[in-house]
């Protein structure tokens, strides 16, 4: 069996009511599948990230500067495969549209091999635990968004069955911050995990501040309260407050997450097998992690195939408590594939059983989101 295609396409759906977190406006929704086609007519489906509307770019970077260097090859040689994409491409850069691509392919090259081999993608890297809390990811920025329908949206997650929740922070002034996060504890109740959420964007200052003013509110942790390159002031903030400290999704590779975990920014790292390099660097990553007997938590926002790929690679983790299920609309989620993602009446989400990543395309319903 041989490699004889990959190829990418873009979905997009244009929100009804847009969001923002503190750094992004996000008016749409938009998921980059990749496909890696071969001789026998087995299919691998992958999922690139493209935030920050570079899905042009990394379909391109898939085409034009991967798929050259894979076609060809034997689709099971996973980890030979990834090393022929990142020595192929080391002069173009190691974070942002690169490793998207690279994450686009990677997964799909596991879900072909677990196709192949008839078995889920957890059972092939050996599974931990079937079985993982969900966790509701939301709380973000709204046009006439205030503390009532804050208050209702985390009230809803409670009673839901979510054990946990996260929200969004830094995008109002800090007061007004403070506010939104005590109204979701009183939403949530004690016994139910709160996460706050600053995307970057605190000064080390400002982010020691905010520790500090919601400590009593039992925040289980507070995720990229600075820079990701600011590797010093991060590990400022981590040493000046009891709140644990989990990132950076926006860093990339093991290298990347090398540097940080060294420094002692984090108590939690979060990569993201659709940005970090895919189910293979992920797993890389987890294992540093582990050696420095720090906790995981996969970042998880984007589309259908984004969340098959996380909680299959998060699956086979001993330090991996919780998986983020983002509560945002978002079709390319919820409808492009026949069984999506759900949590039970207990907050649990389960890892299908199906071979490969355990998913199957509605191929009408991605079509009706294809752009390109």
């Amino acid at each position: 069996m041989r490699i004889t295609e990959v190829v990418a396409e873009i979905l997009r759906y244009e929100l009804d009511r847009p969001m923002a977190d503190a750094q992004v406006y996000i008016p749409a929704r938009v998921s980059t599948i990749v496909r890696v086609r071969t001789s026998d007519g087995v299919e691998g489906i992958g999922e690139a990230a493209c935030f920050g509307g570079a899905e042009h770019v990394v379909c391109k970077i898939v085409e034009t500067q991967l798929a050259p260097l894979l076609v060809g090859e034997d689709p099971e040689n996973v980890e030979r495969l990834w090393e022929i994409m990142y020595r192929g491409t080391i002069q173009l850069g190691r974070r942002g549209v690169i490793f998207g691509a690279i994450s686009g392919v990677d997964i799909a090259l596991w879900d072909l091999l677990g196709k192949v081999c008839g078995k889920p993608v957890c059972t092939l890297l050996g599974a931990h635990d079937r079985s993982l809390m969900g966790y509701a990811s939301g709380g973000f920025y709204m046009e006439g968004k205030g503390l009532d329908e804050l208050s209702d949206e985390f009230r809803g997650y409670r009673e839901a069955g979510y054990r946990a929740a996260k929200m969004k922070v830094a995008g109002e002034p800090m007061a007004v911050d403070i506010d939104r996060v005590r109204t979701a504890r009183e939403a949530l109740g004690p016994g139910v995990r709160l996460m706050i959420d600053a995307n970057n964007m605190y000064t080390p200052k400002e982010a020691i501040a905010m520790a500090r003013a919601v400590e009593d509110l039992d925040i289980y942790w507070f995720e990229e309260p600075v820079r990701t390159d600011d590797t010093e002031g991060a590990a400022m903030v981590r040493s000046a407050t009891a709140v644990p400290i989990a990132g950076y999704e926006t860093e990339a590779s093991l290298d990347g997450f090398k540097r940080l975990i060294a420094h002692g920014t984090v108590d939690f790292a979060q990569p993201d097998a659709v940005w970090c390099g895919g189910i293979t660097e992920f797993r890389r990553i987890a294992a540093l992690a582990r050696a420095w007997h720090l906790r995981m938590a996969a970042h998880n926002f984007a589309g259908a195939v984004s969340g098959f790929a996380n909680l299959h690679v998060s699956a086979t983790l001993s330090h991996a408590p919780m998986f983020e299920m983002d509560q945002n609309p978002n079709p390319l989620r919820t409808e492009i594939v026949t069984s999506p993602l759900t949590v039970d009446s207990d907050g649990v989400v389960q890892v299908p059983e199906g071979a490969g990543l355990g998913f199957e395309l509605d191929e009408s319903v991605v079509e009706r989101y294809r752009v390109a």
